[in-house]
């Protein structure tokens, strides 16, 4: 039993020892497992940095990697790192690339497969570069030209529809919409494109339209608006704004409140407006003969500039037209007095001499005109001086032996500036702002006396030519206008007659339209793009006259079509725009006899 004891005693003892030696064993394990997890971990997360980071990661790995545990770890991971490495040496010269591919995908948070990337990166190897300066410019360049491309279909679409009004053999002009305005419509004016329509009243106000949602019939008329109107007019004018036609006063001049912060302005009868194309400011003729620039797009209604100064006009502006740059304006006033400011200094840059009125209208004259003004005057002289040849004493001659004394006084320009103005490479509608294009080197004005005068720019010490007046004919002309040719005019009388003159005979008229008798006056004539009809505006309608057709012969129908909206009161301007859609007649005496109708009507023209 001893023996026995002894025996126990010893396996008592070595227990312990056996149960360290497992639990070492079993830590040992645990340990084993932990960094196999660990290395699992550490893998998984070298794979994803691979996805995510690129090429650095795997330079990262190459470098933690060492040989000698890559043959302890097995034959696996000695194939797996094998590909790598082939992988790392066929592609070193693409490193560079490769970082900035994946560091925009990161920053956009997409994953990318370096495969796929590797495969399409002689394709589209720059898509996730960051976008550089010059790229930046050239998306610039794009956008621009995309604009361009539009401003050049809206171009092209005015082009068109000038060139369909052009062969029309007429026109169906009809209201659609009506504008009331309780006072006299003196002036009006369009901005770029119809987006704004701007009328001038005789209670000093110039008011603001918007042209385009009154057509689409955005706003209707009140049934008692309607209650006297033609029933194609159902659409209202939609003001969107209005101001004062102010005159500049000094701050002595100004009455003055009591805080002596506000003042009461000065306010003119606006006689005629002109607006710039896209509305960058706005000219104003003023009753004291002063022109105001209003801002419209900015500081709307705030004076910019005033023209007077001591040579300007001292009575009424009623006209005013800007050249096609839009860096001069040619004022009319009842002065009898014909200017032309410049822009850029705000002086006048020219003074045409020789008007006996108090003008009328002023118009420049169409492009591709036949007729060479110089050289009618020419011939008219060379006429003239063969009849007083013929009919004088041969053995008479000057005693003194100055013949040539007669012609001093006379302006003469130089041969080189008798050159006709080339306009075969000129689209008759402006690419910027979409206006007509007239040749600016002639224009004529009309008085109130009955004069019509041809002007020419280069020539500013009197008028080219004067078309005289045919017998019987009252001292009175409203409005005069070009025909779209350019070769001749059309003139309205006080007699309810229209005058036409060929430039070629500018002595007598070669036509004469006969409105009845009762319409009264013809204050207002407008020339359509066919080259063969008229608007006549008188005291009753709107007429549009036939040109081709004979007046004068006896059993024939009469020659006009009656637009139908206009029912009495003087009519003081009709508006076409470029592409003979639209027509803008306002009612008014313009500070003359007559009376008005209050209303403005807008018509939509169909060509037939």
């Amino acid at each position: 039993m001893g023996e026995v004891d002894d025996i126990l005693d010893q396996n008592r003892a070595t227990q312990p020892e056996v149960e360290d030696e497992e639990e070492d064993e079993e830590d040992d394990e645990v340990d084993v497992t932990l960094l196999r997890s660990n290395m699992d971990k550490d893998a998984d997360e070298n794979d994803g940095s691979e996805d995510e980071e690129g090429r650095e990661d795997d330079e990262d790995v190459d470098e933690e990697v060492d040989d000698e545990e890559m043959d302890d770890e097995g034959e696996d991971d000695e194939d797996d790192e094998m590909d790598i490495d082939e992988e790392d040496s066929g592609q070193e010269d693409e490193e560079d690339i490769e970082q900035d591919q994946e560091k925009g995908s990161e920053a956009n948070g997409v994953e990318v497969d370096l495969k796929e990337d590797r495969a399409n990166l002689d394709e589209d190897g720059d898509e996730n570069k960051p976008e550089s300066d010059g790229e930046k410019e050239v998306d610039q360049r794009e956008g621009s030209r995309e604009g361009g491309d539009a401003l050049e279909g809206i171009h092209n679409y005015y082009i068109q529809m000038l060139c369909s009004a052009k062969i029309a053999s007429t026109y169906n002009i009809y209201p659609t919409a009506a504008i009331p305005i309780q006072t006299d419509v003196n002036a009006v004016a369009m901005s770029k494109g119809l987006k704004y329509l701007f009328l001038g009243g005789s209670d000093g106000y110039i008011r603001k339209y918007d042209f385009l949602n009154t057509m689409d019939g955005k706003l209707s008329l009140t049934i008692l608006q309607k209650h006297s109107l033609a029933e194609s007019i159902q659409n209202a004018g939609i003001l969107v704004s209005y101001w004062e036609n102010e005159i500049p006063q000094r701050r002595s001049e100004m009455k003055l409140s009591k805080n002596n912060k506000e003042y009461e302005p000065k306010v003119s009868p606006v006689y005629s407006i002109e607006v710039q194309s896209e509305c960058l400011f706005m000219l104003s003729g003023l009753e004291d003969g002063g022109i105001t620039m209003q801002g419209v797009r900015y500081m709307e209604g705030t004076i910019g500039h005033y023209f007077k100064g001591k040579e300007g006009h001292n009575n009424v502006v009623n006209q005013l037209k800007l050249n096609g740059e839009e860096t001069k304006f040619i004022s009319g006033s009842w002065d009898k007095r014909i200017l032309e400011w410049d822009l850029k200094t705000g002086g006048i840059s020219n003074e045409f001499k020789g008007s006996t009125s108090e003008v009328s209208s002023l118009e420049m004259r169409p492009l591709y005109s036949t007729v060479d003004v110089n050289q009618v005057v020419s011939d008219i002289k060379s006429n003239k001086d063969e009849g007083e040849d013929h009919n004088s004493d041969d053995d008479m001659g000057s005693l003194f032996g100055d013949d040539d004394e007669d012609n001093v006084g006379e302006d003469k320009i130089p041969e080189d500036r008798y050159e006709k103005l080339d306009t075969s490479a000129i689209d008759e509608i402006s690419r910027d702002t979409l206006n007509v294009v007239y040749e600016e080197s002639t224009f004529l004005t009309s008085g109130l006396n009955g004069s019509v005068y041809i002007w020419d720019r280069r020539i500013p010490t009197g008028p080219a030519l004067n078309l005289m007046k045919g017998p019987k004919v009252p001292p009175w002309c409203q409005s005069a206008c070009w025909c779209m040719d350019g070769d001749r005019v059309f003139a309205g009388r006080r007699n309810a007659i229209v005058e036409e003159f060929e430039l070629r005979m500018p002595s007598h008229p070669s036509n004469t339209l006969k409105l009845p008798a009762i319409s009264g006056p013809v204050t207002c004539v407008r020339a359509m793009p066919n080259n063969k009809q008229v608007l006549c505006a008188s005291r009753d309608n709107i007429r549009l006259y036939n040109t081709g057709s004979s007046p004068n012969s006896k059993g024939t129908a009469v020659p006009f079509l009656i637009v139908p909206g206009h029912h009495g009161g003087a009519i003081s301007n009709m508006y076409i725009d470029p592409t003979c859609r639209f027509m803008v007649s306002t009612s008014g005496s313009r500070g003359w006899q007559g009376n008005s109708t209050d209303t403005t009507f807008i018509y939509e023209i169909d060509l037939e």
